[in-house]
């Protein structure tokens, strides 16, 4: 198994999908990673994360504001030009505004039949937990209206044990990014959890488990001499990733959405699947959408230390009210820490020339 697989499973995802549908499989598309893709699963539905492109916004800046950000306009706008046709269902959980009001512009403008909106509570207390449990439950019984039969405990659990699988399997590889000579990159490991995110789970955790098989004998990547660590809210461009390698930069932890703060968290097992799924995505790893986020921030301080990274790079949505609210807080923490700190702020549509290189490579010139 090579990355490159991983990169033309991504490249291919509508295609592939199309056809899933032509064998008449059911598809739900996910906005967030507080979306219970397990539940969706054990339903007999393939859960895939909605996510934009670098193609030019068309029709979606008619339906939404010029400051929302570009990663909400871009998914829109692949619903309204129909790449996105195949879905059965879009699903999304109470987070940043835009996702939070996704459900009502999407299906107001895009034919799909079943839409949920998860209303996940801000605060990790154990009354919000059981306010998610219920929510939980809401969204099983309307699935299962949808789908017209029972989705029972010994499904859900398998695919607990599933996601669990697969989650370990990603932090064991991105483990492998902070050796010396790691045969992957921070780019490589992008394309391999983005990946994830549209192949269905048990094909995805044979192909997670034959890269792992054979990393063992692969040749050191072409990564830079810094160690760094990005933290940041979703992007589509790896081009960035690529930027700063290419700068002399080896990105060897990340602190993203479609990065650890996916796969950090399993479902720990109890008697009520159920309720396990309400406590994981509960209390996981903290999005700038949740309270408190110092515990992650304060992670990420943490990581510097333990893995002798040289330096932060903090990547943020123009428009993403959620993570730019952090930003203070993160660049004192690091400022405390005597941690070199940069911030950008992306469209998502910058490519590799003008300012966004130029910063990148005179911060890294910094750290050397």
């Amino acid at each position: 198994m090579m990355i490159s697989e991983f990169q033309q499973q991504y490249a291919n995802r509508h295609e592939i999908a199309n056809q899933w549908k032509k064998e008449g499989k059911k598809i739900f598309g996910c906005f967030c990673g507080y979306v219970p893709e397990e539940l969706i699963d054990a339903a007999g539905i393939i859960p895939v994360r909605i996510l934009g492109s670098l193609d030019k916004i068309v029709m979606a800046d008619k339906h939404l504001q010029s400051f929302i950000c570009a990663f909400g306009r871009s998914c829109l706008d692949l619903g309204l030009r129909g790449v996105y046709d195949y879905l059965d269902g879009i699903v999304t959980s109470k987070t940043c505004d835009i996702m939070r009001n996704m459900p009502g512009i999407w299906s107001r403008n895009i034919d799909t039949p079943f839409s949920a909106y998860i209303s996940a509570p801000t605060k990790r207390t154990e009354s919000a937990r059981e306010c998610l449990l219920q929510e939980f439950k809401i969204f099983k019984t309307n699935m299962e209206k949808f789908i017209g039969k029972k989705i029972d405990d010994d499904a859900i659990n398998k695919s607990i044990q599933a996601y669990n699988t697969k989650r370990k399997l990603l932090s064991e590889l991105s483990a492998v990014r902070l050796q010396d000579n790691s045969p992957v990159s921070g780019s490589d490991f992008y394309d391999i959890v983005r990946a994830g995110f549209v192949i269905p789970t048990d094909k995805y955790i044979e192909m997670l488990t034959s890269l792992k098989d054979n990393l063992a004998s692969s040749k050191p990547s072409k990564n830079g001499d810094i160690r760094l660590l990005v933290s940041g809210s979703t992007f589509e461009d790896v081009n960035i990733m690529t930027m700063i390698e290419q700068a002399g930069g080896k990105v060897v932890c990340d602190d993203l959405c479609v990065g650890s703060r996916y796969y950090s968290d399993l479902v720990e097992p109890v008697k009520d699947p159920l309720r396990a799924l309400a406590d994981r995505y509960q209390m996981r790893v903290t999005c700038p959408c949740k309270h408190p986020s110092e515990e992650r921030v304060q992670k990420v301080a943490a990581q510097v230390k333990e893995h002798n990274i040289k330096g932060v790079i903090l990547i943020v949505q123009k428009f993403c009210d959620g993570h730019l609210f952090e930003v203070p807080y993160m660049r004192n923490l690091m400022e405390e820490n005597d941690v070199p700190f940069l911030y950008l702020e992306t469209e998502d549509r910058l490519g590799e020339e003008g300012q966004f290189k130029t910063r990148v490579q005179a911060f890294i010139e910094m750290l050397q």
